[in-house]
């Protein structure tokens, strides 16, 4: 109902729009219209106010629906269950103004448990080759993947509130090692060129509790981080570097590779991305406390004429000395009990596309994770993933259309998984 009124309220927006032009011709062919509205398939609306350096609108609303097959194979038995549900029903908000020099962006999620999974405001500085922003947003410090807007994901499946649950969407890394992929803090990013070759470094402050920018906060602390992204070749079209799918099709070979790292002073969560879900651990004062989460991440894409290949790499482990796991603080935090507190190992993820030139695309991707240590009690065990996919993309990638299936081998020695997973989903952006 409420994309059906946006499309009414934009339907005559656009009539509107069309009769003040000929009203203008019929009267001048001088006069320069003041504002422009326009809309681009799978990128919304973009409303633009004034004859040169007016403000800038753009809305976007996503809806994602799919049906969802899984079936488990553990020594507990086999169990068959099946699924229809809303992945995606999102509306994106962002402006610009004052010649570029202040921007915001608003991204309501009406599947998730918070109505706004994203609110900042950012400030451009350096004639425009950095910008300032501050409020909730994807983070710097993940992975490659974990920075593109889900709408723009190789596959199509749940996710909830921008937080990788099931890990059906993006696979076994950002599922054991990222969790939510929005922060809320201080970002400041920037871009520059050094011959042919795109250079852009970020680093950022947040407040170490993912998606709770907006909520009450306990524990102390901030995450502190960075990343780099070097384009040897150039840079790719729109936001392609952190897009799957060459969704543009390059017309030129293009090569992103990133180095992000960042440090949680005591993250009171498993993957510190979210709020005071570890209530176990005290200092030598017999005061609750946590361990530092320190990760790296290192990845890179390459793509060309409708092919894409993607290739990550992250590592987990925490920093802490004297942290005791009981409330008498006598039995002391090691690498080994850690792993039942928080989430450290690495992992891989390798995944390869190709888009035909009308729309089909094919792609497969292959996950692995290694806990640093292992005990039945950690939250990270041996696993690989493994799924291949086909999708249709039609009008300009405004709809979209796919079929995956993931494959997982869950090496736990106290419960052995093996789990396939069957999504059909079909996507819509307007």
């Amino acid at each position: 109902m409420i994309a059906r009124k946006m499309n009414i309220v934009f339907g005559l927006a656009l009539m509107l729009s069309s009769t003040m032009v000929i009203a203008q011709k019929s009267t001048s062919r001088l006069i320069p219209k003041d504002s422009t509205l326009l809309y681009v398939n799978g990128e919304g609306t973009f409303l633009r106010l004034g004859k040169q350096d007016g403000a800038t609108f753009n809305f976007v609303t996503t809806t994602q629906a799919g049906y969802q097959y899984n079936q488990l194979d553990s020594t507990n038995g086999k169990t068959n269950t099946n699924r229809l549900s809303l992945n995606l029903v999102r509306i994106s908000f962002s402006a610009s103004g004052l010649k570029d020099k202040v921007s915001l962006g608003i991204v309501t999620d009406f599947t998730g448990t918070s109505g706004i999974l994203e609110g900042w405001i950012g400030i451009s500085m350096l004639n425009n080759h950095g910008k300032l922003i501050l409020g909730q947003r994807q983070t710097n410090t993940n992975n490659r993947l974990a920075m593109a807007d889900e709408k723009y994901s190789q596959v199509m499946a749940q996710s909830i509130a921008g937080k990788s649950n099931d890990g059906i969407v993006y696979g076994g890394l950002m599922q054991n090692f990222v969790g939510s992929t929005r922060e809320g803090g201080l970002f400041f990013e920037t871009n520059f060129n050094i011959n042919k070759c795109r250079i852009y470094p970020s680093v950022s402050i947040t407040t170490g509790k993912g998606q709770n920018f907006f909520s009450s906060q306990s524990g102390s602390g901030f995450k502190y981080g960075g990343r780099i992204d070097v384009m040897p070749m150039g840079d790719f079209i729109k936001n392609g570097a952190f897009v799957a799918h060459d969704i543009y099709r390059e017309p030129k070979p293009k090569l992103a590779i990133g180095v992000a790292g960042s440090y949680n002073l005591k993250a009171n969560s498993p993957i510190g991305s979210d709020n005071g879900t570890i209530s176990s651990l005290y200092n030598d004062s017999k005061v609750l406390d946590w361990a530092n989460y320190r990760k790296f991440v290192a990845d890179a894409i390459f793509k060309y004429n409708g092919f894409s290949i993607v290739g990550e790499y992250v590592s987990a482990s925490i920093a802490g000395k004297n942290l005791f796991t009981n409330a008498g603080a006598t039995t002391k935090l090691t690498v080994a009990n850690a792993s039942s507190l928080y989430n450290v190992g690495n992992a891989v993820n390798f995944q390869g596309s190709y888009i035909l030139k009308n729309g089909w695309a094919f792609d497969g991707r292959f996950s692995h994770i290694t806990p640093e240590t292992y005990l039945p009690t950690s939250l990270v065990h041996n696993q690989t993933w493994y799924t291949v996919g086909i999708n249709k993309y039609l009008s300009g990638n405004a709809v979209k259309v796919g079929l995956n299936g993931n494959y997982i081998e869950d090496n736990n020695s106290a419960l052995l998984k093996k789990s396939l997973t069957v999504n059909l989903a079909a996507q819509l952006i307007f």
